[in-house]
Parts: structure tokens; sequence; C-alpha cells
């Protein structure tokens, strides 16, 4: 039996809220334990078996990804299985180990020169697409089965595993195909439920403003064309240092040793508690762990 079909069914953990308990109850979707590691790896495999089933992916195809790591690793670990080769392209300044751990997965790994931009993965990708026209890219950034799988299965296990009325849904975006998904299925359950986008402090994701940051996965340049941006209720900006000092509160006082993005996504989430009372629920993911950070953790 394949690993792949371990994929889902990710704990659902409430968290400590430091500003104590007067305020809405904050819910932790830990994503990390997908195989391959992270929330991404559902999107890998939804976007490959969708390509089996029209016809796009066969036997034998390579595959092209622009990715800052987590698809990538999710990418891989099925390609691995499937028996399909893999090229991913990736920011220069991204860990050091996520790239290590694409290349123990047999994926082919490109560096991009950050400096180029926020996108120089994603242009890099295009100048090796052009030159090898027979290799697939199945774009995250346009490909609708990355929504899809939020919307049919990370929301449902939400809703399943909380069973009960969700006020608030918090997450970072990077493609957006998190929030996209998730939101649109919760919001068939609550109509009136509050959507926060995160964003790293100095970009404004909805006005196509970025800057560089350190916020990896986040703010990459670019919003998948299914971002559906009249879903978000607003917006709220992280830190990068409040960001870990957030990380460093949930591993000492909480066993929960997440990833940059999670780090923002639970910081905006105990920021948006205070504006609630304790009745209220607040749900947010923790799209993988801090293992694939460790050179960035005190930095």
């Amino acid at each position: 039996m394949s690993i792949l079909k371990d994929m889902g069914n990710t704990p659902l953990v409430k968290l400590k809220n430091p500003f104590g308990d007067n305020f809405a109850q904050v819910y932790l979707k830990m994503e990390e334990f997908n195989p391959g590691g992270s929330i991404k790896s559902r999107v890998a495999l939804q976007m490959i078996e969708d390509a089996e089933t029209s016809g796009v992916l066969k036997s034998g195809d390579t595959l092209i990804e622009p990715t800052g790591g987590n698809t990538g690793i999710g990418l891989a670990v099925a390609s691995s299985l499937k028996g399909y080769q893999l090229v991913l392209t990736i920011p220069d300044h991204f860990s050091a180990e996520k790239i290590e751990v694409l290349k123990k997965y047999g994926a082919k790994v490109v560096l991009a020169d950050h400096r180029l931009g926020n996108d120089c993965h994603i242009q890099k990708a295009k100048e090796l697409l052009k030159d090898n026209p027979d290799w697939i890219c199945l774009n995250q950034f346009e490909n609708p089965s990355n929504p899809k799988t939020h919307y049919l299965y990370t929301a449902n296990e939400i809703i399943e595993q909380l069973n009960m009325p969700i006020d608030c849904f918090v997450s970072v975006i990077g493609s957006g195909g998190t929030i996209t998904g998730i939101s649109k299925r919760l919001k068939e359950e609550n109509p009136n439920i509050k959507i926060i986008g995160v964003e790293p402090e100095g970009c404004d994701i909805l006005n196509n403003i970025y800057v560089p940051h350190k916020i990896q996965a986040t703010a990459v340049g670019k919003v998948g064309s299914f971002f559906e941006q009249s879903l978000i209720s607003s917006m709220i900006s992280v830190d990068f240092k409040e960001v870990q000092e957030i990380r460093n509160y949930l591993s000492l006082t909480q066993g929960l040793f997440v990833g940059i993005s999670s780090g923002a996504n639970v910081l905006a989430a105990f920021k948006e508690s205070t504006k609630w009372d304790s009745s209220k629920i607040i749900v947010t993911i923790a799209p993988d762990s801090g293992k694939s950070y460790l050179e960035l953790y005190d930095k």
C-alpha cells in the first residue's frame, strides 16, 4: 500500500492563547503529518491525479514546477512513487535543508536569483519550459486542483473535527489556493464567517504590492488565477521578528515546532482573537513544521 493513501486527516489542536482565556479560542491544523511533511502534498497529489485522469500526464513524462519548497516536496514524493522525472525551480535564498530534502527525493533543483524579484523562480521555470517544450508544468498558480483539494478535503476535515460553528479562518496567502478552497467550503457552513488573509509587513497582496521579506511561501510575487479576493474580509500584516517569537512560544509552551508561515498564521490568529470573546472559534493552518527552517530559526 502506497504512503499516498495516508494523505489528509491531520490533527486539529487547540492552542493556549498568550493573551489569556477571555478571548476567542484558536485551533491549529497540523499539516506536517501529511506524507512529505506539509499541506502542499495535498495539492501536489491532487494535481498529478487530475492530470493523469485527464490524459495530460503519462508514464515517463518530466514535470517542472516553480516552488518555495513544500509543493516541490509533495511533487517529489508523488513523482518518485509514480515514476515521473521532476525539475523544480526555487529562490536561491530559501532553506538549504528543504533544498537538500528535495534532492534526496530525486528531484533536480534549479536555483533562481532571488535578487530578480519574489517571482524569480516562476520566471526561471518559464525559461526552462521554453527550452524544453515536452516538459509538463502542472502550475500550482493556475491549476484549479490547488483550491479543489482544500475545498473537498482540508475544509471538510476541519468541519468534521471541530463539529461546532467556526467564526473566523486565518491564512497566509501564497498562491491563494489554501485560503480560497477552505474559505469557500467554510462559508457554505457559515456565510457570516470572517476570512483573514495574512501577509508580511510591507506587502499589500490585494493590491499586487510585494517587497522582499523573510516569511517563506507567502507573498511570492503573484497569486493564482483561482484566488478569490472577494472571500477576504480583511488582512493582517505580520513582522518576521514577532513570527519568530510566536514560533518560540509554541515550541516552549505547547510542544509545537512549526514552520515560518505557520508562525505567521498563529501570530495573526492570536491578534485577531483579542477582537472576539471566548465563545468564538478561530481556525488557522500550520502548513509545515520547523524542521525545514533550522538555519533560520533564530535569525
